[in-house]
């Protein structure tokens, strides 16, 4: 097993990532319903097919994130860094994007309607 992929297809809905380094792990198809990821660096990480569900991601550096396919259904993701983070596929509802920086490569990953509300919400990098 690679080493990066240890995580991967995991459980983690329960699990507290305060002291973890997430920057460049594969948590694809993952549990992390609810979990708290507030104010970390999670840069370079694939989060692709995963259940975020009610997470708190704020103030999050989501720089370079593969979120495809990803439920981020009722997740805060007010002030996060969102340059290069792909949400081809994502999943979306009552979603906060108040000052999060993002650039034209992640606007061109997300849905018309949801491009609107970062556009609205958010700053352009």
């Amino acid at each position: 097993m690679d080493p990066a992929d240890v995580f991967k297809k995991r459980n983690f809905s329960k699990v507290n990532f305060d002291y973890e380094e997430l920057i460049g792990r594969n948590l694809s198809n993952s549990n992390l319903k609810g979990v708290d990821l507030k104010n970390r660096d999670i840069h370079n990480a694939d989060l692709s097919g995963s259940d975020l569900s009610g997470s708190d991601l704020s103030d999050t550096i989501l720089f370079n994130v593969k979120l495809r396919g990803a439920d981020l259904r009722n997740v805060n993701l007010s002030g996060v860094n969102l340059r290069h983070t792909n949400f081809d596929g994502a999943t979306f509802t009552s979603i906060d994007f108040t000052n999060a920086n993002y650039d034209s490569n992640t606007l061109d990953t997300i849905s018309k309607d949801i491009k609107l509300i970062l556009k609205l919400q958010g700053n352009l990098w």
